[in-house]
């Protein structure tokens, strides 16, 4: 059995506009070239890695895109802990607290694996998130298949054109190709379980 001993990772503005300068330079992109890609201003990826501008999820997600990586790629830093080797076949136990935790800039969203790795045929996300904030206002596609599980709070879920509100231990399940985003619906903080296969974070 594997265990960890690392501290939680949080991401400020600062430590994301210097981790996507990072993985821009190691593909030789301009600002103007991300930009580009992105559908963005050149001066807006510039504020974003100074850590003037507060990206929201979305803004990370279509800039990872720009650079052919995921969030989680962008995200991860070589000083965050690795919680554990987690090759297929391995039992791997991660701690409450010591768990990979990446709270997006400019939205309070928190995210822990609750998957050792993304090398696995699932990842697990735990997902709070404060009345109000959300994936963003442009839906989301990807390949795969989701299911997600409300713990507290509430979350209004769009899947295509069809629209639900889905409150304490209401669950979900659906297609990742359909364009999907959600929003915590408050007054409390959404908490939820989140499944996702293959890994896209």
């Amino acid at each position: 059995m594997a265990d960890d001993a690392g501290e939680p990772s949080t991401s400020t503005e600062a430590d994301v506009g210097r981790m996507l300068r990072e993985h821009r330079l190691e593909r030789k992109m301009t600002l103007a070239q991300l930009a580009e890609r992105a559908n963005v201003s050149t001066s807006y990826v510039s504020q974003v890695e100074r850590g003037v501008a507060n990206p929201t999820l979305a803004s990370l997600k279509t800039l990872s895109s720009a650079l052919g990586i995921t969030v989680g790629s962008l995200l991860q830093d070589e000083r965050t802990p690795t919680l554990d080797s987690g090759e297929p076949g391995e039992v791997s136990v991660l701690r409450a607290g010591n768990r990979r935790r990446v709270v997006y800039p400019g939205s309070n969203i928190a995210n822990e694996l609750l998957s050792p790795n993304l090398r696995m045929q699932m990842e697990v996300i735990w997902v709070e998130a404060p009345p109000g904030s959300g994936s963003g206002g442009h839906p989301h596609q990807h390949e795969g298949e989701e299911c997600g599980v409300v713990i507290a709070g509430t979350m209004r879920f769009w899947v295509g054109d069809e629209e639900w509100l889905l409150e304490k231990q209401d669950a979900i399940y659906f297609p990742s190709h359909l364009p999907h985003r959600w929003v915590s619906g408050g007054p409390q903080d959404l908490v939820a379980l989140w499944i996702i296969t293959p890994p896209t974070f």
